[in-house]
């Protein structure tokens, strides 16, 4: 509900006696109750500091029909169960409550449907912005061009699929991040390296590009039949490599799209009455938590999941407030690898040497 004439008026008469008290213009009092960034510390500091004098509480309500914010955003994550969306989501929160802003968190369990059905409900809630993971690759690009046209920022996270929308991006290298597992695989002695795919997204192809690269690269040859489709979660691990162990030809090592379908895998292979790494020596990527308290630590990939959230909230605040660069930026965060004994590594300590 607006507020009313009186309150209004209250509300302008009490910022205008800051104003007055503090010597500087009812904007500059404005600018800091609305944590713009082209504000000194030592003024936001004074303001805040006779603010809190006079308990001056600025009413949202209004404050969001006259600049037409709500000062809210919402955030669109495949699996609130994967520890990786959790880190990337605490490194959200960090930037954004420090603006002042709230956050509707939804959970599209990589479903297109679900997802479109998330983004219109975020719609209708006028939230400033969205940060994204999409479910499944352009599936809701239309979506996405209305929002976007009607001014809600937007920034991808972690997947680079709709490449026809306009918007800042944070993500990994994913041919690197295939690259490295599989070399590392490779050079623990293994020569029958298979890979279990993700679903048919941008950065899951990129993934298995990086597998075939390095195969190529060690002068090994590329096996159709040994790159398996599945998907992202334990089931789908569990199956692609309950397929690779009844082939003619068992491979010796396997790399995973990601971490829980390695941990799908873990248990296909200990199910079978086989033995991880004697018998297949497995990697997956994300580093997921309580991967390393494994019966056997899970060698991964990894990259900073908390500084992934932070940037992609910076982004998206800097283009609200209208203090970003023209061009829409793409920041990639570097992989690195994290050797475990899964994969019959002789430590287990972190390395960042690629191979």
């Amino acid at each position: 509900m607006p507020a009313s004439p009186q309150r209004s008026r209250v509300v302008s008469t009490t910022m205008k006696r800051i104003a007055e008290d503090l010597g500087v213009s009812v904007t500059t009092v404005s600018k800091v109750l609305n944590n713009r960034a082209d504000i000194g510390e030592a003024t936001r500091a004074r303001v805040l500091t006779r603010v809190a004098e006079v308990g001056y509480q600025p009413n949202a309500v209004a404050r969001s029909l006259t600049l037409r914010r709500t000062h809210t955003l919402g955030i669109v994550i495949p699996d609130l169960m994967h520890s990786f969306f959790v880190e990337v989501i605490a490194g959200l929160e960090a930037v954004v409550n420090a603006r002042g802003y709230g956050m509707l968190l939804c959970n599209s369990e990589e479903d297109p449907r679900k997802e479109r059905s998330e983004l219109q409900l975020l719609s209708q809630r006028q939230v400033d912005g969205i940060v994204l993971a999409s479910a499944a690759a352009s599936a809701n690009t239309d979506l996405l061009h209305h929002l976007t046209s009607r001014g809600v920022g937007l920034v991808m996270i972690d997947r680079d699929d709709n490449p026809d929308i306009r918007c800042d991006r944070v993500l990994t290298d994913d041919v690197e991040v295939g690259r490295l597992a599989t070399a590392h695989l490779i050079a623990q002695g293994r020569r029958a390296v298979a890979h279990i795919a993700g679903p048919r997204v941008v950065h899951a192809m990129r993934r298995a590009a990086g597998y075939r690269r390095a195969l190529t690269e060690a002068g090994l040859r590329v096996r159709r039949d040994w790159i398996i489709p599945g998907g992202f979660r334990e089931a789908d691990g569990y199956r692609a490599m309950t397929r690779l162990l009844a082939s003619a030809e068992r491979p010796d090592a396997v790399f995973a799209a990601n971490d829980p379908a390695a941990i799908g895998a873990l248990k296909a292979v200990w199910d079978a009455g086989l033995r991880v790494p004697q018998d297949v020596a497995l990697a997956g990527a994300g580093d997921i938590a309580h991967g390393d308290l494994l019966r056997v630590p899970l060698t991964t990939v990894t990259w900073p999941r908390d500084e992934l959230g932070r940037r992609a909230a910076e982004l998206l605040l800097e283009r609200l407030d209208g203090n970003a660069a023209s061009r829409y930026q793409r920041v990639i965060l570097p992989p690195r690898l994290v050797a475990r004994a899964s994969s019959g590594a002789a430590t287990a300590a972190a390395t960042g040497v690629s191979m």
